[in-house]
């Protein structure tokens, strides 16, 4: 097996009561080739990318890439060649580190032919990550929910209806330790039950595609206010999502990305999201994004 390519979409989690458990894949993807030529070990990335890419002890691919070897005690292959095509916007609450991991071990997969079950690269990318509400719809496709239970990851995939996005990321980046830190240690039993309630009704409103039932259930108070805090204009961008006609409109992941739904018009909703960041003063990019049914796998 001389070369293959691993494909990962990207994802949005949380979703407004979802914290660190309701995950969505959607139809945005990068590329990544792999190739064991007798050539010099190679990192190469276009797209999205950042100084990391190209450093093997900071790479999420590569690491993620030897530690699946490392597990079982297998030669890691010192002629290898990986061009990564970098669609998701690092940073913004697309799960890119999530799909960076799982590009890795899926390779390591593909290359041992080992054929390793979703159960288990979910577990290793969790634990590489820290949660695994990224990597499960991202290896999956479509709407995931996931717990840990005994420091085992437990997974549900639902069916979804078909929601079209709009997503917008301000130039302004937020890192995810930051956003961690800024959650409080301890919630009261009124926000945690107000979460429980609104998570039930948000997995049922986005698989019947019920937009008045979304807008309801994607109501949180365990994390969205804290987090919008650091990102200027969020408040004005999320109001004029539903002021655009969204379904429901919340912090993608940690931010610094803000998700839109409606069943039928994404573009008003994004143009009209991306034009208050800017009113705010900070640029954005914005996409018109589709649900992905598929998860993540590997060409040869």
């Amino acid at each position: 097996m001389n070369e293959f390519c691993v494909h990962v979409p990207a994802s949005t989690s949380n979703l407004g009561p979802g914290f660190d458990c309701v995950g969505l894949a959607v139809d945005l993807w990068n590329d990544t080739t792999f190739s064991f030529k007798p050539q010099p070990f190679s990192l190469t990335a276009e797209g999205f990318s950042d100084q990391q890419m190209e450093n093997p002890a900071k790479n999420l691919i590569w690491k993620s890439f030897c530690q699946f070897f490392e597990a079982r005690q297998e030669t890691i292959p010192d002629q290898v060649q990986i061009h990564s095509v970098n669609r998701i916007p690092v940073g913004a609450g697309l799960g890119a580190s999530a799909a960076a991991i799982l590009t890795g071990l899926l390779a390591a997969d593909a290359f041992l032919q080992t054929q390793v079950q979703p159960d288990a690269i979910l577990d290793i990318a969790a634990r590489m990550e820290g949660h695994p509400d990224n990597a499960t719809p991202e290896l999956m496709g479509g709407l995931t929910a996931t717990a840990m239970d005994d420091n085992a990851l437990v997974y549900k995939s639902f069916p979804v209806a078909g929601w079209q996005l709009g997503f917008v990321v301000p130039e302004f980046r937020l890192k995810t330790s930051a956003a961690r830190k800024a959650l409080p240690s301890k919630v009261s039993l009124k926000d945690a039950a107000f979460n429980l309630n609104r998570a039930v009704f948000l997995m049922r409103a986005l698989q019947e595609g019920d937009e008045a039932g979304l807008r309801f259930a994607m109501q949180d108070r365990l994390h969205e206010r804290f987090r919008r805090a650091l990102i200027p204009g969020s408040e004005a961008v999320v109001q004029a999502g539903y002021d655009a006609g969204a379904a429901g409109v919340c912090l993608s992941g940690a931010g610094s990305g803000i998700i839109a739904f409606s069943m039928t018009n994404s573009a008003g909703l994004t143009d009209a999201m991306r034009l208050a960041f800017e009113k705010a003063g900070c640029q954005a990019e914005g996409y018109n994004l589709g649900i992905s049914s598929k998860g993540a796998w590997v060409a040869y």
